[in-house]
């Protein structure tokens, strides 16, 4: 069952234990409707005195000191772990899902900050996840098209003197294979989910943490350590969250739904040079676009 922007007749939602869990590296997020967490990424690394949020992503059993490699998978695997809930989900201090219906066409829209005005007309609310998910049980960030398939443009930005795609394709033809079929088809394919940012009940979140980090942890095992690069393991991980998606979509009657992602370009006052964060590129050179994917190879 797959839709993204279909019309959904809203009843009266059932209550939900929800904990979206907001990666971040400073102390200036708050909770946000009960639903939205904030929890420090890399803690063990970054935070040590960090005695302001709630959530750190180095208690109980976690993998916070491979931050470094993991990004903000070093929260997906800390809330796995540890957290009990009825719908769990990922996003980042930057970036968010997008519920408006405003913006169909990209896979992203860009605004200033994440302030609470800007929250409410992005739909972000407790009852609107709620009754979503009353009807899915995955909400995804909207695939963006790159004109060119998804293995090449990670060998373009993200292969460093190894094949990384052949070894993780391996893994999964080894481990998993009757997922190997979606990993050909989706690595082939141009259609590409980024960022590593989705929501699920608890029960499927808990099964694609599995999964996922069962291909990753044995992917470090194999790759030889002198060849790891910085947020490795995140980059991997979105191109997995893919392959699972694929799955998902032809084998499973797992209701799911896309919606886009919203970046913020100024956090505490910061704003970010990457090009994703600019309105100047974002209007010029749309995602989805032919000419974003010709000034992405100039890059």
């Amino acid at each position: 069952m797959y839709g993204i922007y279909d019309k959904i007749e809203m009843v009266k939602c059932s209550l939900k234990d929800i904990k979206i869990l907001e990666c971040v590296f400073k102390n200036s997020a708050e909770v946000y409707e009960n639903m939205i967490y904030p929890v420090s990424a890399g803690a063990e690394l970054y935070n040590k005195n960090d005695i302001v949020l709630s959530m750190r992503d180095d208690t109980g059993e976690n993998i916070s000191k491979k931050n470094p490699f993991y990004c903000e998978l070093t929260v997906q695997y800390w809330a796995w772990k540890n957290l009990k809930c009825d719908v769990c989900g990922i996003f980042h201090q930057r970036r968010f899902l997008d519920f408006s219906m405003k913006n169909k066409k990209y896979p992203y829209s860009i605004t200033e900050k994440s302030d609470e005005k800007t929250l409410r007309n992005a739909g972000l609310s407790y009852e609107k996840i709620c009754e979503l998910f009353d009807n899915y049980s995955i909400i995804a960030n909207k695939r963006e098209n790159l004109f060119e398939s998804v293995e090449d443009f990670y060998n373009r930005n993200d292969r460093q003197n190894f094949d990384d795609m052949g070894l993780l394709k391996d893994i999964i033809k080894e481990k998993y294979p009757e997922y190997f079929p979606y990993a050909e088809t989706y690595f082939k394919g141009t259609y590409s989910y980024f960022c590593n940012v989705f929501i699920m009940d608890k029960e499927n979140f808990d099964k694609y943490s599995q999964w996922l980090f069962d291909i990753l942890f044995e992917y470090e095992k194999r790759k030889p350590q002198n060849l790891f690069y910085p947020r490795e393991m995140g980059k991997l991980g979105e191109r997995l969250f893919g392959v699972y998606m694929y799955y998902v979509m032809d084998c499973t009657d797992i209701a799911y739904i896309e919606f886009p992602r919203l970046h913020f370009s100024s956090v505490n006052g910061t704003t970010l040079k990457n090009l994703s964060f600019s309105k100047f590129f974002y209007h010029i050179c749309p995602p989805n676009s032919k000419r974003r994917a010709f000034m992405r190879k100039l890059k």
